[in-house]
């Protein structure tokens, strides 16, 4: 049992300083803005969710606590503390196969310990367990290793019922990965993998195919649920084409492709090298195949993979890390465009296996010690292995305080892609919500530059119009409602169809037309504004603007079915009173 809490500990304590950390980047999409959340009905996250089980967790937290964040950060600290004790297991299991058992065997505990604490305290978890949005991720990596380890067992168990019932468990498994991320269609070529490398060689040759039958029944299922769903019933909750998949616009499956092999060495550089992390890369897309940025990252894993297919038999633990962490990573950076290139969180399954590596050539490595150093190998293994521990633990300490407080960790992104007009923006909008609306518009005319100047691959119109809006929203808290009204007419040129932004610039274009005195212009803005969004607030200033237009029946309308819909709002109450009291306004602004 002390290996197991002091591991759980380790996991918890290394992201304390995440818990209070706010909702960033794509967390309002998620969280805050998301309507699916609101509700606990199952049925609605099946039919309106490509990841059910991944947001119907966050309707869970949304119930706890509603906006407060320490509900969401505390599951993925617990997830992340499940999923170290699952990687304990899976080496410990491991390490006890024939193939392995000779070489490791008396190390087995410290070397399983050591697996699971190094994937605990990499800085390369960071963004999956500090990021709310990286829920996916988390619950999908749950989910794998829960299907290896039952897989592991069925196949080596003694007992028939422990078989039957890990076999049972692989369907349950498989299907509720894939309710969690699409990652999970890796399951079985990664049970396959580690049968292949551990299990067939040995001398327990319990047949195994109706095991992978188990295993694939959630995947195919699920598989063909989501591909029909694709094409009969495009999900109502976005626009994914935007961000993902083959009709991805901004570049093609090839370029994607080329830029994937230096993306992936410097995946395996930061699992070796953790330094200069951000969660918002500025990678550069590759456009030509003959290109050095191409070519020498393409060797590179061309020799890698080779020397793993090489030592298959002599270091099955190495060929293991490279296979899982290409199979992994495969449905992501491969020939499938995503809008981001580079993702530290799409590396947080993969060093499950990497870890496991690094643990037994730590112990290799105390084998080549003294003889005299190593009278008791545990001990002086421990020794080994606390210097890397220690080093990553205080890595991902820094990163955790990084994504506990918005601002630096914007900051930091800044300092680390300063061309990237993206990170400048949610700097921006980070100050804009603190308050601080000096340094808010200073980085949003910086972020509004390096768009302009198009060298960025942020440097779309998504990112463009959403500059153009905050910035708008700035001026217009300055009071310069001109060049408040340009920008925001500027936004919706750009992004007038993303639902996250039409609202609020219509809203704020009819503050700007109520302020001019141009009632009509103000009661058409709001009206469309309210059409993607319903706010009673919203309701009343429209019902206020056709008041002072002279459509006091079409007010009185808007009064009623506001009170319909907001039994007892005050400030809808208080205006029919003054309607019921008062004839026209005679001109008064309602800009607020």
């Amino acid at each position: 049992m002390l290996p197991l809490l002091t591991l759980s500990v380790l996991a918890c304590a290394l992201y304390l300083p995440s818990l209070d950390g706010p909702f960033v980047f794509d967390d309002p999409n998620a969280v805050s803005q998301s309507k699916l959340i609101r509700s606990l009905a199952p049925g609605m996250f099946l039919s309106l969710s490509t990841r059910p089980l991944t947001d119907y967790s966050l309707a869970i937290n949304y119930a706890i606590g509603g906006l407060e964040t320490w509900p969401y950060h505390l599951t993925h600290i617990l997830l992340h503390a499940a999923n170290t004790l699952l990687v304990y297991a899976i080496a410990w299991l491991t390490l006890s196969m024939p193939g392995l058992a000779p070489r490791y065997g008396a190390g087995r505990l410290p070397i399983a310990w050591a697996a699971a604490a190094l994937f605990a305290a990499h800085p390369l978890a960071s963004e999956t367990v500090a990021y709310v949005s990286s829920r996916s991720e988390l619950l999908v990596a749950t989910f794998f290793l829960l299907s290896l380890t039952s897989f592991i067992i069925a196949s080596t168990s003694a007992e028939r019922r422990q078989r039957r019932l890990h076999g049972i468990l692989l369907a349950a498994w498989g299907m509720a990965g894939l309710g969690s991320k699409e990652t999970a269609l890796m399951i079985v070529p990664a049970l396959l993998l580690y049968d292949w490398l551990f299990l067939t060689p040995g001398a327990r040759r319990r047949p195994r195919g109706p095991l992978i039958g188990l295993a694939l029944i959630g995947p195919g299922i699920g598989g063909v649920a989501l591909l029909l769903k694709a094409f009969l019933s495009p999900s109502p909750m976005g626009e994914y084409s935007a961000t993902a998949g083959l009709g991805f616009d901004r570049f093609t499956p090839w370029e994607y492709l080329m830029s994937q092999f230096g993306v992936i060495l410097h995946y395996l550089r930061l699992v070796v090298l953790p330094i200069g992390q951000t969660f918002d890369y500025d990678w550069p897309l590759a456009r030509t195949p003959l290109a050095l940025g191409v070519v020498l990252p393409f060797l590179a894993l061309a020799a890698l993979i080779a020397l793993a297919w090489r030592f298959r038999r002599r270091e099955p633990l190495f060929t293991f890390a490279v296979a899982w962490t290409l199979l992994v990573l495969l449905p992501t950076s491969s020939v499938l465009p995503i809008a981001d290139l580079v993702v530290e969180r799409r590396m947080y399954l993969p060093l499950a296996g990497l870890m496991l590596l690094a643990a037994a050539w730590l112990w290799d490595l105390v084998q080549w010690l003294p003889a005299t150093w190593r009278t008791r190998p545990a001990w002086t293994y421990a020794a080994v292995a606390t210097a890397p521990l220690a080093l990553l633990a205080l890595l991902t300490v820094w990163r955790a305080q990084l994504w506990g407080d918005a601002i630096a960790l914007h900051e930091d992104g800044v300092a680390r892609a300063p061309g990237n007009p993206r990170v400048r923006l949610n700097l921006g909008v980070t100050y804009l919500n603190l308050g601080q609306q000096e340094r808010a518009y200073e980085t949003l005319n910086e972020a509004k530059r390096l768009y302009d100047r198009g060298e960025s691959l942020h440097a779309f119109p998504r990112i463009g119009a959403f500059i153009q809006y905050n910035l708008g929203a700035v001026l217009f808290a300055r009071n310069e409602l001109e060049r408040a009204e340009s920008e925001l007419r500027r936004s919706l040129d750009l992004g007038g169809h993303y639902l996250a932004l039409r609202p609020m610039a219509k809203m704020l274009l009819s503050r700007i037309a109520a302020g001019k005195g141009d009632w009509k212009a103000a009661a058409e803005d709001l009206r469309e504004a309210l059409k993607y969004q319903d706010n009673p607030d919203w309701r009343v200033d429209l019902a206020e603007m056709l008041r002072h237009d002279g459509q006091l029946i079409a007010a009185r309308m808007t009064l009623q079915q506001t009170l319909k819909a907001y039994p007892g709002n005050q400030r809808a109450t208080a205006l029919l009173a003054k309607m019921d009291q008062t004839g026209p306004p005679g001109g008064r602004s309602v800009a607020r």
